[in-house]
């Protein structure tokens, strides 16, 4: 009676120990997230469940060169006969250890662009802003003192995933039957190709996240934080709730490089996984001398808020739509090198993103002697463009014009008169060339290269200036 059984299992675990067998699986996982993969090898028993060894993903046009965008050192997955036999698949325990994810905004932006059926480039570049498509909330709509305790999940579109009949989650009854996902030595690096020296790390993540059954608590932390060279600090701890068929963060309060920060999210288990979260940032008062430690801190804030939400379905990345307002009053910006300063006694920051790309609705600051005010897009398809309005006074614009044409590169910013006399402006154009981000910063407005402009005029090859007005 237990000849078959047990040679049928040997069979399986010596299938996918090979290259045959993993390379049938891997098909398999491709066709469901559209991205290639590679395995080690598979092994199964009814005792341990199934383990996988070396998880790798890899960006469509990064198989060759073999450099994964994620890998996974070892999955082990506790199957759950009982929810198998009634038909979904669950399990008891799924631990994920050594995962690491690597990988560029460049490439995530490709990925996305794939997920989604994205206008042509011509359609963008006649019409780069399309209010049906970036339909997300006005941020500048949003009541000040609307409280989100848990993000509600989006209302199903007719292309999104089918789901089932809808129940009032506080009628549903709560099962017997739990899950859990375990995380264990977990990094996240994002990075941009273009501006190497820009990116986020997240070292040693750890987390216990509860599914299934009964109301639970969980929870996700991380060792240490990351953004750029030199710049950490320690990292967090997040809890979690099990609760409605949902995993959810309430209100979470935490202290992220010295801002305080408000969290709030929530990802439904079920058909489509749609989830929404929200960042908070009550007022305020900011400066990073926290982060630049060692040296005079060049940005302070007297007064910051800001909101940011963001909602979808996880299987459906084109259904996500989100919106951002950040208000501020008293900000300073300060060059160590000659002790100048742009004050600007006010300032918002709008933005929507939707499946069609990101949106500066309005961008503005306000002070006495400058003011700067800008909007712009970057679609989802590569194109980007925004136009930066600077209006200073006569003497100010001297001085910008004069820092300008001090730096290497041949850069010059011309201002103009405005209607009234005791004001000039320059207008800046800003648009994605070729994959490369340009700007009319030349001599006679031609165009160059918006990163190397700024790094000039900030003075990173070139520390030697003198005092300016």
């Amino acid at each position: 009676m237990l000849t078959m059984p047990l040679l049928a299992w040997g069979c399986l675990n010596l299938l996918f120990s090979t290259s045959l067998g993993t390379v049938i699986l891997c098909d398999k996982i491709e066709e469901r997230i559209g991205l290639p993969c590679r395995l080690k090898s598979v092994t199964w028993s009814p005792w341990s469940g199934v383990t996988v060894s070396e998880f790798r993903v890899f960006a469509p046009d990064q198989l060759e060169k073999e450099e994964a965008i994620l890998v996974v050192g070892e999955t082990r997955v506790d199957v759950a006969w009982s929810s198998l036999l009634k038909g979904k698949k669950r399990w008891e325990r799924l631990e994920a250890d050594q995962l690491e994810l690597n990988v560029s905004l460049e490439v995530l932006h490709g990925i996305l662009g794939r997920s989604m059926e994205a206008p042509s480039r011509q359609e963008l570049a006649a019409r780069p802003i399309d209010e049906e498509e970036l339909s997300a909330p006005d941020p500048s709509e949003q009541a000040e003192d609307q409280s989100v305790n848990v993000p509600v999940p989006p209302v199903a579109r007719e292309d999104a995933p089918a789901g089932g009949d809808h129940e009032n989650p506080s009628s549903t009854p709560a099962e017997d039957f739990e899950g859990v996902v375990i995380l264990s030595n977990a990094r996240v690096k994002i990075y941009s190709e273009r501006a190497p020296a820009l990116s986020l790390t997240l070292e040693k993540i750890e987390g216990e996240i509860p599914l299934w059954g009964s109301s639970r608590e969980g929870e996700v932390s991380c060792e240490k934080i990351e953004i750029s060279e030199g710049i950490s600090e320690v990292g967090f701890s997040i809890p979690l709730v099990w609760r409605n068929d949902a995993v959810s963060v309430i209100e979470h309060s935490l202290e992220v490089f010295g801002l305080d920060l408000e969290l709030s999210a929530a990802v439904k288990v079920t058909a489509g996984f749609p989830a929404g979260f929200q960042i908070k940032l009550p007022e305020q008062q900011i400066d990073l001398s926290s982060v630049v430690r060692e040296r005079k801190s060049p940005l302070s804030v007297g007064s910051l808020t800001s909101r940011s939400r963001l909602q979808g379905f996880l299987s459906f990345p084109a259904s996500f739509k989100g919106s951002s307002v950040t208000r501020f009053e008293d900000l300073v910006i300060e060059d160590p090198r000659d002790e100048g300063d742009m004050r600007f006694d006010r300032g918002v920051a709008m933005f929507v993103v939707s499946a069609a790309g990101v949106v500066a609705r309005d961008i503005r600051a306000v002070g006495e002697q400058d003011a700067v005010l800008a909007n712009g897009f970057a679609s989802a398809t590569g194109e980007a463009a925004a136009t930066v309005r600077i209006v200073s006074s006569p003497d100010r614009a001297e001085s910008h014009a004069k820092r300008v044409r001090m730096a290497d590169g041949n850069l010059l910013m011309d201002f103009q008169p405005l209607i009234t006399p005791d004001r000039e402006f320059r207008d800046i154009r800003i648009e994605a060339r070729d994959g490369t981000l340009m700007m009319d910063l030349g001599e006679d407005r031609s165009w160059v290269s918006f990163f190397a402009a700024a790094k000039a005029i900030l003075g990173q090859q070139n520390t030697e200036l003198p005092n300016l007005p």
